[in-house]
């Protein structure tokens, strides 16, 4: 199967789409222990910009436990200016840094490495199953993803979590990528989940388990 022209088809068809509307969940387990949940039923109408979510939160982290439910409906017009903003803004850091071309080679060269690590399994019915494995990544990745998460942690503007920093101090980590496609290209069901390790300011070793999973309708 070409995986280019699939990913393509699969792009093509959710463009095409005016409505989406499924579940995303996502839990993070530290030590086997459950620090975070959320639930989110959404529906995103891309025609009237409208978006409707019921979301539900659980959090039991440093000693606080927080439960917390809400419905809510967002119109947006546009969010055409808002991120030009945020291009410009990326492009002014990027051009500044020193080995600013280097590093978005890198990201490239990395980009071209998932695409040719991704399987891509079809079925007697047609529908497909595209999975992702990544156990290694390159370390210019690693020092990238950890600089963007410092600035978010330094800029509360940009969001601050406070589960944040449970990632500044992550070692090694499994990440893999399965996402259900029928044979009309939609996607129906993704599920990415992360098993690492993690040794803190006070060296301590800990494990973190992420799991989140998509399903539209």
């Amino acid at each position: 199967m070409n995986k280019i022209k699939f990913l393509y088809d699969v792009v093509k068809t959710l463009k095409g789409k005016d409505i989406f509307n499924g579940m995303v969940t996502a839990e993070v387990e530290k030590d086997q222990a459950k620090i975070f949940y959320v639930r989110n039923a959404f529906e995103k109408n891309l025609l009237t910009m409208q978006t409707t979510a019921n979301i539900t939160t659980e959090v039991d982290y440093a000693g606080k436990q927080v439960k917390h439910q809400s419905t809510t409906e967002i119109t947006n017009p546009c969010a055409c200016q808002g991120m030009h903003h945020k291009f410009f803004k990326h492009f002014h850091h990027a051009g500044s840094r020193c080995g600013g071309i280097k590093s978005k080679l890198a990201k490239l060269g990395f980009a071209l490495s998932l695409l040719n690590n991704i399987q891509i399994e079809e079925h007697a019915d047609k529908t497909s199953l595209v999975t992702l494995e990544i156990t290694e990544t390159p370390e210019d990745i690693k020092a990238h993803i950890l600089e963007k998460m410092n600035h978010a942690k330094a800029d509360p503007a940009e969001g601050q979590h406070c589960f944040l920093k449970e990632f500044c101090y992550l070692e090694k980590g499994n990440l893999s990528i399965a996402m259900s496609v029928n044979k009309e290209y939609e996607i129906k069901r993704v599920v990415v989940t992360f098993d690492g390790t993690q040794n803190n300011e006070q060296n301590e070793k800990h494990v973190l388990n992420i799991k989140a999973e998509l399903q539209l309708n």
